[in-house]
């Protein structure tokens, strides 16, 4: 039955499983007692069979990989990825020395595609299914990476690829230097998209303004703004794993709510992972 052109379809993919035990411990919380319905797992992070293991307990969440550039160790050999590593083999520690490589011309496209393909075969190789791919940091807004992540999708057969960042509204005006950055990456995402195939590039994104503080409030007025079509709400619940209970102020809680489970109830939103979009 062809699906009527009014309905949200909506996923709400936690990034960053692997990171740490906490975020692991807030990802699994928050989507067997909430709404979570994806997580993007950390393309370097260590023991990737233990990591796929947790995440076979939840075989209802979505799995994808989030794609990274900076912060800890290449999964190819440094001298493999010449252009990515420094002196000690290591990324440099934030995105924004990758962005400032690209500016000077000092990334090299056969480098970021040879370490997007060694992370993904490595989490193909521990067992994990990838319904999706997005990349740390939003780097997929630089046209050579986001040509590399498509170019690496169409490989290995990967249909979801996050290269979009959401559209500004009127709160960002209450910080707007944040605001302002996002809005700087978000154009530079719209030329990237604009200059590579035809691959699907997901769902509209929402939650990159709120990250790191994402409420019930704020999630609900995501969720308000919800238009028909397909959504993407992204999130990054951390829960310490020896607390018995989710504590108030965390995002897991949001997540958790049910004010929010309410309102998507009363909207009709239809929440689903990145394979079912396609």
């Amino acid at each position: 039955m062809p699906r009527s052109a009014k309905m949200i379809r909506l996923v709400i993919n936690a990034d960053g499983f692997g990171a740490s035990a906490a975020r692991n411990a807030g990802v699994l919380a928050a989507h067997r007692n909430g709404i979570v319905t994806s997580t993007s797992v950390l393309g370097n992070a260590c023991e990737p069979a233990k990591v796929v293991a947790e995440l076979q307990t939840a075989p209802n969440l979505g799995n994808g990989v989030l794609l990274v550039l900076a912060d800890g160790a290449p999964v190819a050999k440094p001298d493999e990825v010449p252009s990515l590593v420094g002196p000690d083999g290591r990324f440099p520690s934030g995105g924004r020395d990758v962005v400032l490589a690209w500016a000077k011309a000092a990334l090299r496209a056969e480098d970021v595609e040879r370490e997007f393909d060694a992370q993904i075969a490595r989490w193909r190789g521990a067992g994990l299914r990838i319904d999706h791919l997005a990349t740390k940091d939003n780097l997929a807004s630089l046209p050579m990476v986001a040509a590399a992540a498509e170019r690496v999708a169409r490989r290995h057969d990967i249909a979801g690829l996050r290269t979009a960042v959401e559209k500004p509204t009127l709160s960002w005006t209450a910080d707007l230097p944040r605001g302002l950055a996002l809005a700087a990456v978000g154009a530079l995402a719209w030329y990237s998209r604009r200059h590579i195939g035809t691959l699907r590039h997901g769902p509209q994104t929402w939650g990159q303004f709120e990250w790191g503080r994402l409420d019930e409030i704020r999630l609900l007025e995501i969720l308000g703004r919800l238009g028909p079509g397909c959504h993407e709400v992204l999130c990054r619940p951390n829960l310490d794993p020896t607390l018995p209970a989710v504590a108030p102020e965390t995002e897991v809680a949001a997540l958790c709510s049910t004010r929010v489970r309410d309102a998507i109830d009363c909207r009709d939103i239809e929440l689903c992972r990145w394979s079912d979009l396609y």
